[in-house]
């Protein structure tokens, strides 16, 4: 099977996005379908270049130590020559047992990633769509069959994709097929987009979009809880202007502490409020 481009392939525009900033970016495999889902190298790297390393250096004194050891015994044996030579300089032992372990760990954590890899192949121009579990495919379909595609846009979520018409009242699909970390980064979540557009479904927005969509919605709840532990009344918009909520909510805890008097037009606080929060939002 042909192997994956870790790049993205801009290709030509898909028709019918809202604007052009929207056309998503997909990963395609050399052959041109699309890879719905991050390939295995774009979730390894990230661990081998950054966290294997580190973890190596944490552990390289004990190879090291293994390899002075070792060095140690070819001059008692009356063996030494220019590889105990290179090797006695501690700095060389640690540098050595760190690549070492590096590449070991490395190797290791690679073997499982590509066995439990699963993703989503997409045939644009022949129809069909490919579920290739490790280094195969388990099975292929017509898009037609394809029923729905949904997936979340943040890291740790999981995409669906419904397969073959229903087959009991309680069902969406015949059959569902689990892509894992659909929102790993945009090439693989824009894999998913234009599977949708493919399958006639409504495409979702740019991961981008979507995340900044759910960060804002976090912070209006967390504004919304900390307004009603003060008892102040919530208005709509401090759903948009974040610095009005945050410059209101500061008089409000001063109006309650006592150090500031309440001011014609300011939000209305219960009159038996909770406990003020020390800190507002967004301040350390």
């Amino acid at each position: 099977m042909a192997e994956d481009q870790d790049g993205q392939h801009a290709g030509t525009p898909a028709q019918g996005w809202a604007h052009e900033g929207a056309a998503p970016a997909p990963r395609r495999t050399r052959d041109g379908r699309v890879i719905i889902g991050p390939t295995v190298a774009s979730r390894y790297r990230p661990g081998a270049l950054i966290g294997l390393p580190l973890v190596a250096a944490v552990l390289a004194a004990f190879p090291a130590a293994g390899l002075e050891q070792w060095r140690a015994a070819r001059i008692a044996a009356g063996d030494a020559g220019r590889l105990t030579e290179l090797l006695q300089p501690m700095a060389v032992q640690l540098v050595l047992s760190w690549l070492g372990l590096w590449a070991l760990l490395a190797l290791w954590a690679l073997v499982p990633l590509i066995a439990t890899h699963r993703a989503a192949l997409l045939d644009e121009a022949a129809g069909r769509l490919a579920l290739r579990r490790g280094l195969r495919v388990r099975q292929d379909v017509p898009l037609a069959e394809v029923v729905y595609a949904v997936g979340e846009a943040e890291r740790g979520y999981d995409a669906l994709i419904g397969i073959g018409a229903p087959t009991a009242p309680d069902e969406a699909a015949r059959e569902q097929w689990r892509i894992p970390h659909i929102g790993w980064d945009d090439p693989g979540f824009d894999g998913l987009r234009v599977l949708q557009a493919a399958a006639g479904l409504r495409p979702s927005p740019p991961r981008a979009e979507l995340i900044a969509a759910s960060r804002r919605g976090r912070r209006e709840a967390a504004h919304r809880e900390m307004a009603q532990r003060i008892g102040m009344i919530w208005r709509p918009e401090y759903g948009q202007d974040e610095e009005r909520f945050q410059r209101d909510f500061d008089h409000a805890r001063r109006v309650l502490g006592g150090k500031e008097p309440a001011r014609p037009g300011d939000p209305v606080l219960s009159p038996d409020p909770s406990p003020v929060p020390e800190q507002g939002p967004g301040r350390r």
